[in-house]
């Protein structure tokens, strides 16, 4: 894990920010901007359903998708969108966890593989300290 506590502040500041962008209107301003033909892609069925009946009631069609955020190449097995492509903001958020996860666990990979046999590479003094700063615990 990086001593710095990079990595525990991206996730604090991503839940922070993630949290405090609930409820200001983002799947409405989405449902505004799209078009007959547009696709939608979602991590969720459930989301994706409500989405397309907003657009429905608009009067227009389009097409959603539901792709693991673990797994976006599978989008391109759809082929190309009539119109435009774009994804839901939970979508985004999910893969920006996932991204920021893994380069946490790649930090800790390339810190043990690369020190020397028997030597810490976890639990550091100045390592508690930065985690402590940032620390999101319930």
């Amino acid at each position: 894990m990086d001593i710095f506590g990079i990595y525990q502040a991206m996730k604090g500041m991503s839940h922070t920010y993630f949290q405090s962008a609930r409820r200001t209107g983002r799947t409405v301003s989405m449902v505004e901007g799209l078009k007959e033909g547009d696709r939608v892609g979602f991590a969720d069925r459930k989301e994706a359903e409500r989405v397309k009946s907003m657009c429905r009631e608009r009067g227009f069609e389009i097409e959603t998708v539901v792709i693991d955020p673990r797994q976006p190449d599978k989008v391109f097995e759809r082929g190309t969108a009539q119109g435009r492509f774009v994804l839901d903001h939970s979508w985004v958020e999910q893969y920006y966890l996932i991204a920021i996860q893994q380069a946490g666990e790649d930090i800790t990979y390339f810190q043990q593989k690369c020190s020397g046999f028997g030597e810490a590479h976890l639990e550091t003094r100045r390592k508690a300290i930065e985690l402590a700063k940032w620390d999101i615990s319930p």
